[in-house]
């Protein structure tokens, strides 16, 4: 069994999971428009950010209920928002912009609901990969849900999970 705070360490074993999904989100905007950003976790140790994506109402990546980009090597990590008047709030991508250049990847999120958020991320390496986390049967009302049902409702970083698809995009080598 793999959870998903797993696939925050290298595994090379994950490499044969690797194939294109519908969308890229390594390399095509707005691959993740609609994937609900559910979590962020920065290892400052090891220099690495896990980002974890309610897939469910994806517009784009629909062949599995959540998906896990891990970026290794960061550079920079950044997050912008405006005041909310809900305590719990469904961060939904508007837009997603991913960049490579000078060796880096960079990706850059927009999110709504309004006046939204920002999520900006650069680093040396980064995978994507899109599973399901079984028992997720239907999505929470994070306004009208108990926080124990808000819980079961969504993957977490001890969900175990099943991975569907895998991109990587490794560092170019130093010309």
């Amino acid at each position: 069994m793999i959870t998903i705070g797993d696939l925050l360490w290298p595994d090379p074993r994950l490499r044969r999971f690797g194939s294109k999904p519908e969308m890229d989100p390594l390399t095509e905007d707005d691959a993740l428009q609609e994937a609900q950003l559910l979590d962020v976790r920065f290892d400052a140790l090891r220099s690495t950010v896990g980002l974890l994506f309610e897939l469910r109402l994806a517009l784009q990546l629909r062949e599995g209920n959540t998906g896990v980009l891990v970026a290794q090597g960061v550079r920079e990590l950044s997050w912008t928002a405006s005041p909310r008047s809900t305590a719990r709030t469904a961060w939904t991508v508007g837009g997603s912009t991913p960049r490579n250049e000078d060796r880096l990847f960079g990706l850059e999120l927009g999110m709504w609901p309004a006046p939204g958020a920002r999520l900006k991320l650069v680093a040396e390496s980064a995978a994507f990969l899109t599973g399901n986390v079984p028992g997720l049967d239907q999505i929470p009302d994070y306004i009208e849900d108990d926080e124990a049902t808000i819980r079961a409702g969504l993957a977490g970083w001890h969900s175990e999970f099943v991975p569907v698809h895998a991109v990587f995009l490794d560092p170019a080598p130093a010309a």
